[in-house]
């Protein structure tokens, strides 16, 4: 895939608060264990409803750091043969799931900020076997995927973190087929965030 993704727009904060979610899950992928306080790893998936037999045949040490807030397949499952991105995939876990709907004769692409969770994503899928999987550093407000690729845009707790979400919804809508779906579970506000939150990298990054 050749890479034609829109212009970045964000916030004056940005810089400060990419470096601060690359710092955080820099910690996770070395070590999962108490880095949220919602549950994590396979009792996570397990009670979020994903399939078993699919969590069996993901490395352990990609189900470990699961650190999704819900299960965006409970919203459709991919087709075989379709095109996913996976927007903060992490350590691949939600990548390697849709890997396995879509088969040998679709794609899967997972875009995520830290390059420490992408090492443990691509370490994942030479375990796992899934030739149909790829990679690439790249932000939600910037993905480096081709306008009009995907049948299927998934997300997990993801774009609360975007620095800018008008951008990070454009860019899903932009990189969607016509008649393509977007499924994502997140996070969300019921109030405005005090003044002294807004600028808060760690909160940013949480």
């Amino acid at each position: 895939m050749e890479n034609d993704g829109a212009n970045e727009r964000t916030g004056p904060d940005t810089e400060k608060i990419h470096a601060a979610s690359r710092r955080r899950y820099a910690a996770v992928a070395r070590n999962p264990a108490g880095q949220f306080s919602y549950p994590t790893g396979r009792d996570s998936a397990e009670r979020l409803g994903y399939r078993t037999d699919l969590l069996n045949r993901i490395p352990a040490d990609v189900v470990v750091r699961f650190v999704g807030v819900g299960n965006p397949f409970t919203l459709g499952e991919p087709e075989p043969g379709w095109s996913v991105l996976d927007v903060g995939c992490g350590g691949g876990f939600d990548s390697q799931v849709a890997g396995h709907y879509v088969g040998p004769a679709g794609l899967v692409c997972g875009v995520d900020l830290s390059e420490a969770m992408l090492t443990v994503a691509r370490e994942g899928q030479m375990v796992g076997g899934l030739a149909n999987l790829e990679f690439r550093q790249g932000y939600a407000e910037k993905l480096p995927v081709p306008s009009g690729w995907a049948d299927l845009v998934i997300s997990n707790g993801v774009l609360n973190l975007a620095s800018c979400k008008a951008a990070a919804f454009g860019e899903v809508f932009r990189v969607l087929k016509p008649g393509g779906r977007f499924q994502a579970v997140d996070l969300v506000l019921i109030a405005d965030l005090p003044p002294d939150l807004r600028n808060d990298e760690f909160a940013w990054s949480n």
